[in-house]
C-alpha cells in the first residue's frame, strides 16, 4: 500500500508543478488545506476518492489521469527549466501561427 502512495505522491506532486502551482495555491484550488496536500505529496495520507477528484479538478486533469502512472521503468527526468523552454518555444509557435494565419507580418 505505501507504493501506491508513494507513487500518487509523485505524481500529485509533478502535476502540481508543471501547472505552476505551489502547494498552497493548489490547495486553494481544490478548497483543501494546504497541509493536507503536504501530507499526500509526503505519502503520509491515503486521500479519500473525494479529494482526489478535488485536486484532479484543481490540476485540470481527469480523475484516471492523475490516478495514472508512468511506468517506473520508462520516467525520463525533465528538468523545469526544459519543460519553461518548451512552453515558450509552443507559445512562440502558436503566435506565429496566428499571425500566419491572420496574415500580418512578423
Amino acid at each position: 500500500m505505501e507504493k501506491v502512495l508513494k507513487k500518487l505522491a509523485n505524481r500529485i506532486k509533478e502535476l502540481r508543478k508543471i501547472s505552476n502551482l505551489s502547494q498552497e495555491k493548489l490547495a486553494e484550488k481544490a478548497d483543501l488545506h494546504p497541509t493536507f496536500i503536504g501530507k499526500i505529496e509526503r505519502a503520509e495520507i491515503n486521500p479519500s476518492v473525494v479529494c482526489l477528484n478535488k485536486i484532479a479538478k484543481a490540476l485540470k486533469v481527469s480523475l484516471s489521469d492523475l490516478l495514472s502512472f508512468p511506468d517506473d521503468s520508462g520516467i525520463v527526468d525533465a528538468k523545469v527549466e526544459d519543460i519553461d523552454s518548451l512552453i515558450r518555444f509552443l507559445k512562440d509557435a502558436l503566435d506565429l501561427a496566428k499571425r500566419y494565419k491572420t496574415g500580418r507580418k512578423y
